[in-house]
């Protein structure tokens, strides 16, 4: 089947942080972008941490293109990492509590284009973006195959999971002992995975996955994976998120100010 089939049953997810009014500005940007493909999906949620207050202006945006939204505003923020792990758990939280069987999770960031909706799927319980950069194809002796078969980091800015199949996310306990951890560190430079081993979204999502034990598929078909490897070894890319890449339709596009790459 093709993956509109799956996203006209599905809930969309999106998380983002605003902290002025030019993020507001761009968000509004996104959503006009994505609105055609956000329409196929069966329900939006929106969650999101705040460095101001923005809350009002952040849900009036969202509620004039899609009304029937839901809005989670987060108490709390936790800085980047910690953050995104709290806005992901936010989202499937609301997932498991009202019985939602298909979440795609993305964020405000990401770019939405009618080829997403062509991509030929099979029958899994999740589909995903493998993150990866130079390192990892070094790593892995620059054998696309060999990564394949031992390299799975599941991008968390996009992916589609099935939420009735899965015990937990992130692990709330860890969370909050990991956090303060870090808030004893001195100089604590922000990246988080320098100072404790293993801590990353994309680690925990990897660990949710194999631990519920799902089915799991590429959204690259393998002319597709060829390409992003050739692309990610010949210019040495070192961010394993893809950003500002155009890929099945999805682009993370934290770099507005730059073009992006078609593989």
């Amino acid at each position: 089947m093709n993956l509109k089939q799956l996203i006209n049953k599905t809930t969309y997810g999106t998380i983002g942080y605003i902290a002025s009014e030019d993020d507001l500005t761009r968000i509004e940007q996104y959503i006009v972008y994505n609105l055609k493909i956000l329409n196929e999906f069966n329900k939006i949620i929106v969650a999101t941490n705040y460095g101001g207050d923005f809350q009002t202006q952040n849900t009036q945006i969202w509620k004039k293109y899609l009304p029937e939204c839901i809005i989670l505003d987060s108490p709390i923020n936790r800085g980047h990492n910690f953050g995104t792990a709290d806005l992901d758990n936010l989202i499937f939280d609301y997932c498991k509590k009202n019985n939602i069987e298909w979440l795609c999770k993305s964020a405000n960031d990401i770019l939405l284009q009618s080829g997403l909706l062509d991509v030929e799927i099979e029958n899994a319980d999740f589909y995903y973006f493998n993150g990866f950069s130079f390192e990892t194809i070094y790593k892995n002796n620059f054998d696309l195959e060999t990564l394949i078969n031992n390299h799975f980091t599941p991008q968390t800015n996009f992916y589609f999971i099935n939420v009735s199949k899965v015990d937990y996310l992130n692990n709330k306990d860890y969370l909050d002992q990991t956090y303060e951890q870090v808030k004893q560190i001195d100089n604590y430079n922000g990246k988080i995975w320098e100072y404790i081993k293993n801590w990353s979204c994309e680690h925990f999502l990897a660990d949710c996955i194999i631990r519920n034990n799902l089915k799991k598929q590429s959204l690259l078909n393998d002319q597709q994976y060829f390409s992003l490897f050739n692309l990610i070894k010949n210019y040495k890319i070192g961010d394993p998120s893809h950003k500002n890449i155009m890929i099945n339709g999805v682009c993370h596009f934290h770099f507005p100010s730059q073009n992006i790459i078609i593989p």
